[in-house]
């Protein structure tokens, strides 16, 4: 399956994959938690930043080129760590994972991803692929989960603490997604009919599962995934557990899920590597302000001390330049990647990418920038805090 060659951007994956999915699974791609109020901010936001143009500037040399944690990245992308990949195309994270790690960028594998991490370092380029790890009540998992990234000697973790609670996603409610099978209505079942290819790879395909977690040694079955979160989920993680795990882990360290300034000092005193702004897409918490709009609060806090991510929202070059405006040094993909992987598998994620890439080099050019690292605030015509209300 392959996109069209008139399929040329984010927006357009995203219109392909409504057309291939059953709307109960693209509802659970594009919606949020409540009335999804930090979703559409992240977009607002980044949509209100004005750039300035400059005339006749010097780009020789001009590259995409970033540094992440001292690698090198081909692109200012990497791919944020996403769940249930394999129900938007059986290509699931290692059709991603080998898409932009191809193309110089890095994967972060999911907790909650489908796919195993053996798979995934197999498909991809190598040292390029980050673990996240979950705290689970029962610290055996996390422990397992730690002991297979050092196996593939995978030196770069990152802590998600935007997951500690639950959600609330009306849409999947509606759909009967707070169940697994899911209890289709009828109008989901025509919706799923009507799209028989995508039918057949979840009946036949890769099994709905968690690729990192297993009952008895055996993968869970779909309905033993959510009783199994029920039943391990922690909500008394704290900074102590941070601590913990810097004492234990001998590699790099990324904090995801920092939205201010007091949280972002806080993990630098503890030992953190790195800081990654976001809001996990607004699918966990509503009334959040948007990723872009926090950005300098968390770099003025680290003060040089580290490398700070971002991601949310992101659909175009454009809005990565942003970002990287405000102080991130990379910026992560999320929602368009998964669009592009529903809407026809590992090549269009690839093509996504290569959109993308292209958009922001563009987008330097006008700026006047050739080396993302020098873009500063000096390349935009507004600020940030209340760009969009």
């Amino acid at each position: 399956m392959t996109t069209s060659s008139r399929v040329v951007s984010a927006e357009d994956m995203k219109g392909a994959a409504k057309r291939r999915l059953p709307k109960m699974v693209f509802d659970f791609l594009e919606g949020g938690v409540l009335d999804e109020i930090t979703v559409a901010r992240n977009t607002a936001d980044l949509r209100a930043v004005e750039f300035k143009q400059r005339t006749l500037a010097e780009l020789e040399g001009s590259h995409t080129a970033v540094s992440m944690l001292g690698r090198q990245s081909e692109i200012p992308f990497f791919v944020s760590p996403m769940g249930m990949l394999g129900m938007m195309h059986p290509h699931a994270d290692v059709g991603v994972a080998r898409a932009i790690t191809r193309a110089g960028g890095t994967f972060i594998h999911s907790a909650w991803s489908g796919v195993t991490l053996d798979e995934v370092v197999a498909a991809a380029e190598p040292g390029r692929v980050w673990g996240q790890v979950n705290y689970w009540k029962n610290r055996e998992h996390t422990e397992r989960h730690l002991e297979n990234l050092r196996k593939h000697a995978i030196d770069v973790l990152v802590l998600p603490g935007d997951c500690v609670f639950g959600d609330k996603r009306e849409r999947d409610l509606h759909h009967g997604l707070n169940n697994l099978p899911p209890r289709l209505s009828i109008p989901d079942m025509i919706s799923c009919a009507l799209r028989p290819a995508w039918v057949a790879n979840i009946l036949f395909g890769r099994k709905v599962t968690y690729g990192n977690y297993t009952i008895n040694g055996r993968p869970l079955k779909m309905s033993q995934m959510k009783p199994w979160m029920a039943e391990n989920e922690d909500v008394t993680v704290s900074w102590r557990d941070l601590a913990k795990t810097r004492e234990n882990w001998q590699g790099k360290i990324v904090l995801k899920g920092v939205m201010c300034a007091e949280d972002a000092k806080r993990a630098l005193d503890l030992g953190v590597d790195a800081i990654f702004v976001s809001n996990h897409g607004g699918r966990q918490f509503d009334r959040q302000p948007s990723t872009v709009s926090v950005i300098e609060e968390v770099v003025e806090a680290v003060d040089g001390r580290a490398e700070v991510y971002a991601d949310g929202g992101v659909t175009r070059g454009h809005d990565a330049l942003a970002m990287m405006s405000a102080g991130a040094t990379a910026v992560g993909l999320g929602r368009s990647v998964a669009y592009a992987l529903a809407a026809g598998g590992e090549a269009a994620v690839a093509k996504l990418i290569a959109q993308l890439t292209s958009e922001f080099e563009q987008a330097m050019g006008f700026c006047g920038v050739a080396d993302p690292a020098l873009a500063g605030p000096e390349i935009r015509r507004n600020t940030w805090r209340g760009a969009a209300r």
